[in-house]
C-alpha cells in the first residue's frame, strides 16, 4: 500500500503565542503621538538569547494646568515596575526619572510573543510581569484575546484556513495540468 498523504504531529494546544522569560538589556524613551509617554524596552530571553522589543505605553491624568497627578488606566507603566521590583518616579512635567529608568536594565521579567496578522510576523505584548506570575500574565493575554485585542494577533484558525486553502488552490492546479496534457 502507497502512501497518500501525511500525519502532521501535533501537540494538542492551538495557541499562536509564547510566554518568554526575558532579561531588560535596554530601555528608552520614545516619542509618541498617541500617548504621553512610550518605553521602548529591549529584553533577551533567558532560554535563547531571542531579542525581543517591547513597547510600554502610558497616559498620564493631569490637572488642569497639564501637571501628572496619575496613571490613566491601563498602568501598564506602573505594571512594568512592578514586575521588576523598582520604584515608579514620574515628575509632575510627566519625564520619567533617569534613576527610575536604568533601574531596570538587568532585571528578569516575563512577556508574551505572539504571531502577528500585521506588518511583522511575531509581536510583543505591551503587558509584562514577573517571571513568578507569568501564568496570570496569560490568563490576561487570554482574556484580552476574547475581548478581540491585541488586534494583530493571528489566530490559529486564520492560519490553519489560509493554509488549507493555499493546499487547495495547489491540489486544483495540478489536476489542470493533467487535464490540459490528457490528449482527447
Amino acid at each position: 500500500m502507497a502512501i497518500t498523504g501525511t500525519k502532521i504531529a501535533s501537540s494538542g494546544s492551538s495557541r499562536n503565542y509564547f510566554v518568554n522569560d526575558c532579561t531588560i538589556t535596554e530601555v528608552e524613551v520614545m516619542d509618541s503621538q498617541y500617548t504621553d509617554m512610550s518605553l521602548k524596552v529591549v529584553l533577551e530571553d533567558i532560554n535563547n538569547g531571542y531579542i525581543y522589543n517591547c513597547f510600554v505605553n502610558q497616559n498620564f491624568e493631569k490637572d488642569t494646568n497639564s501637571v501628572v497627578t496619575g496613571l490613566k488606566f491601563p498602568e501598564d507603566l506602573n505594571t512594568l515596575f512592578l514586575a521588576t521590583k523598582q520604584d515608579l518616579n514620574v515628575t509632575d512635567a510627566g519625564v520619567l526619572a533617569i534613576d527610575s529608568l536604568e533601574s531596570l536594565v538587568g532585571k528578569e521579567l516575563s512577556c508574551i510573543s505572539y504571531q502577528s496578522s500585521g506588518k511583522y510576523k511575531r509581536n510583543t505584548w505591551g503587558v509584562v510581569s514577573s517571571v513568578e506570575d507569568k501564568e496570570l500574565l496569560e490568563s490576561k493575554f487570554q482574556a484580552q484575546l476574547k475581548k478581540g485585542y491585541p488586534k494583530d494577533y493571528q489566530n490559529p484558525s486564520e492560519i490553519d484556513s489560509d493554509t488549507l486553502t493555499a493546499q487547495q488552490a495547489m491540489v486544483v492546479e495540478k489536476l489542470i495540468e493533467k487535464q490540459s496534457k490528457v490528449p482527447f
